[in-house]
């Protein structure tokens, strides 16, 4: 590696957070230094866009203002507060994890790695992410955004698959040595605006990118335009086709509980509760729509009872 080249890898922190303080997005979860609200964010943040997050943030924090009001409450109170952000199995995570922190922790969420895996809901990258936010400690917070940047600049390629474990070690220790001392938060922030905004997963805006001159994959794409972009692995999913077009179950699970949001306890004709569900419900159907019913008990997210083809669903209590 040249020198030059070296010189200009050393500056990527620099060079990105210059461009974070004039280009950064105004989210709520960024105006508070709260542990428990940057970890509300956090939950919420897997998997879904940052839209549907910003509007149900505050609603969710004006319900539980604070870890111990979020701990005391019920399953069903907390299911009910998700509404509209989807993998619903998050919401009693962030619940186990909030009664944790107040059983355990004496309510005071711990800034060490080891702690905070060791928390119900809590994996490599929500550690870094707590780590870093709330405590602005050099963890490194690993989400796509982080891993597309960090193969791309200094890799120069394109990360279509899943990483190895190998992979994945020399990515987080290549993060770890380039988060600026005192200045982790922002680091990490900046990462994830830059991935959303310019170093994008299907159209990166490479010939405006502050970062075009050193970046190691920039003068490839330039040059050799889409075909360079790595095409994402799909995971297979099950699913069902609905009208002709095919659905994951996961969407269907997602229909079932906002069903019960709106008729828990109600009575309903197990037939008429099908094509609820799935707009092309079919009697032969009725396994496939029981089975879910039974994966959504047995992840505690809802409870239901069926007798004479008649149907009762309700939240758990405890």
């Amino acid at each position: 590696m040249s020198g030059g080249l070296l010189l200009s890898h050393r500056s990527f922190s620099e060079q990105l957070l210059v461009w974070f303080s004039a280009h950064q997005r105004d989210l709520p979860w960024r105006r508070t230094t709260d542990p428990y609200a940057i970890a509300v964010s956090e939950f919420m943040l897997q998997q879904t866009q940052v839209s549907r997050v910003t509007e149900k943030y505050l609603q969710f924090l004006e319900q539980f203002p604070t870890i111990q009001d979020l701990a005391v409450s019920s399953p069903v109170e907390v299911i009910r507060a998700w509404s509209g952000l989807g993998y619903n199995r998050r919401a009693l995570l962030l619940h186990h994890f909030a009664q944790a922190i107040c059983t355990e922790h004496h309510g005071v969420v711990p800034s060490a790695r080891d702690l905070l895996l060791s928390l119900p809901g809590v994996g490599p990258y929500l550690a870094g992410a707590i780590a870093s936010f709330v405590f602005n400690l050099p963890e490194p917070a690993v989400d796509v955004n982080v891993r597309r940047v960090f193969s791309r600049y200094f890799w120069g390629k394109d990360q279509g698959k899943p990483f190895g474990k190998k992979e994945e070690n020399s990515l987080f220790s290549l993060v770890r040595e380039h988060i600026p001392l005192g200045r982790s938060a922002n680091f990490h922030g900046a990462l994830m605006d830059f991935g959303s905004l310019i170093c994008t997963r299907d159209a990166p805006h490479c010939s405006s990118c502050p970062l075009q001159q050193s970046c190691s994959f920039a003068s490839l794409y330039l040059r050799e335009g889409k075909k360079v972009l790595a095409v994402m692995e799909k995971k297979e999913e099950s699913g069902i086709r609905e009208n002709g077009k095919f659905i994951p179950n996961r969407i269907f699970r997602g229909r079932i509980v906002e069903f019960a949001r709106k008729n828990e306890n109600q009575v309903h004709a197990l037939v008429e509760f099908g094509k609820k569900i799935k707009l092309d419900f079919a009697t032969e159907e009725m396994s496939w729509l029981v089975s879910l019913c039974k994966s959504l008990q047995r992840d505690r997210l809802l409870d239901f009872s069926i007798d004479n083809d008649v149907v009762v669903l309700r939240f758990p209590r405890k």
